[in-house]
């Protein structure tokens, strides 16, 4: 249910890491409006949602994810099923205010796009729930 819940609320831009077949011309211009959050690899911006319902979605299927240490995009795609999905989740969370989402963009803007691309497929890409926060 959680997935399902990821993918109704959640809307993705297109792929901006520049190795990816299927990444539209011009993938910068393909980003969601609105609120968002950028993943290094793209933005994600909240399509409704609600922060206890999705927190209750995670307790009952991922809980660790919510044990205030950080969960990279890696690990998370490997309890779900699929990386960008992940990434989908670490944004929604973030979003909703379930946890904090940390990634090259968001912690270090100046880094120079490379550098930021290569951290992120590094893993660097992750969540870090406020174990207070999450209770």
């Amino acid at each position: 249910m959680l997935v399902e819940y990821i993918l109704e609320h959640t809307t993705r831009g297109a792929c901006t890491c520049g190795r990816c077949f299927d990444a539209p011309e011009n993938p910068e211009e393909k980003q969601p409006g609105g609120h968002t959050v950028d993943l290094t690899f793209f933005k994600v911006s909240a399509a409704g949602g609600d922060k206890d319902e999705f927190i209750a979605l995670v307790k009952a299927e991922h809980p660790g994810w919510l044990d205030g240490k950080e969960h990279n995009y890696i690990a998370v795609g490997g309890d779900i099923g699929d990386q960008g999905t992940a990434l989908m989740a670490i944004g929604l969370g973030h979003l909703l205010g379930a946890w904090k989402a940390l990634s090259p963009d968001t912690v270090a803007p100046f880094l120079g796009t490379d550098t930021k691309q290569k951290m992120a497929g590094a893993g660097m890409v992750s969540l870090k729930a406020d174990v207070d926060d999450a209770s």
